[in-house]
């Protein structure tokens, strides 16, 4: 059976992968291809560079925000006041010099398991898919680059940002690659917990941005013309038989995990050990509990 992870961008909510990683590495559940976004890029490139999950707990559980990236806040309002060019409101030096030390790139190349990592041009809006034989760093550094916040990347002399503009939860490289099994990890609660209407434009700003971090799900299979049973809404996790789509492609077994409650938006740059540690173990509750067992 090949098996697929797709790990969802969502900033320092990255951590709620680093548990799940550890309870599939528990039930001896390894994939063939790991599929990453934005902060699932670089836990999917250490996972298919073969990096602990030990030592993937301890980077996740010492950084915290100065040694990731720094604010610059004050130079991006003068610039925005003077109509100066724009410069982002962080940067994100720090996070470079981490990823360069923890991350293994000739490991990386020469792992059995396939990697996807996903990234847009700023100029063209064209999705890239990048694969363990060429990614590197300034590839890591360019899917994770959140628009405004973090400076675009340059590869081959194109800007890059994030690749969760497009595709936030880079599902459709698995699909096309024939897998049997998919596990998708999403790190945002929405279609998994109660629902309620916003009652401040807080609110309301929040939820438009949790739809965001699953929307690209629902995209990828709806694109496919499969069926409604599919849809990533539904709990407990989905489809445990294969089913035909309408092109008589088999569709794979596909499962969700995700949080068990709304994190608010302010998770998604709180970079602390606290949130870490905290995201890790729900994580690891969540992968239990949602996944059960059969795996």
């Amino acid at each position: 059976m090949k098996r697929a992870l797709i790990l969802s961008g969502g900033g320092a909510r990255g951590a709620f992968q680093v548990g799940v990683w550890k309870y599939l590495k528990e039930r001896n559940w390894v994939p063939d291809l790991v599929c990453g976004t934005s902060v699932g890029a670089i836990n999917a490139v250490a996972i298919g560079a073969g990096m602990p999950i030990e030592r993937l707990f301890e980077i996740w559980t010492t950084y915290h925000r100065p040694m990731i990236y720094r604010f610059r806040m004050l130079r991006f309002l003068v610039n925005i006041i003077f109509g100066r060019p724009l410069k982002p409101v962080m940067d994100t030096g720090p996070m470079r010099k981490m990823l360069t030390r923890h991350l293994d790139i000739d490991a990386l190349r020469k792992s059995r398991i396939d990697v996807i990592i996903t990234a847009v041009n700023v100029l063209t809006a064209r999705l890239h898919l990048f694969n363990q034989h060429v990614i590197d760093i300034d590839h890591v550094m360019a899917s994770s680059a959140m628009p405004i916040l973090f400076p675009w990347q340059q590869i081959d002399g194109e800007p890059y940002w994030d690749g969760g503009v497009m595709a936030n939860s880079p599902l459709l490289p698995a699909l096309e690659s024939g897998v049997d099994e998919i596990i998708v990890v999403l790190l945002s609660p929405v279609g998994n917990i109660p629902a309620a209407l916003p009652g401040s434009l807080t609110n309301a700003m929040e939820l438009v941005f949790e739809h965001f971090l699953i929307g690209s799900c629902q995209t990828a299979l709806a694109s496919r013309g499969w069926p409604a049973a599919l849809n990533l809404g539904d709990y407990p996790p989905l489809a445990h038989t294969r089913q035909m789509g309408e092109s008589g492609v088999p569709i794979p077994i596909i499962k969700t995990v995700s949080p068990s409650r709304m994190l608010g938006f302010r998770s998604m740059l709180n970079f602390s050990i606290r949130q870490a540690r905290w995201l890790i173990d729900e994580g690891y509750r969540n992968a239990r509990s949602q996944l059960g067992d059969n795996l």
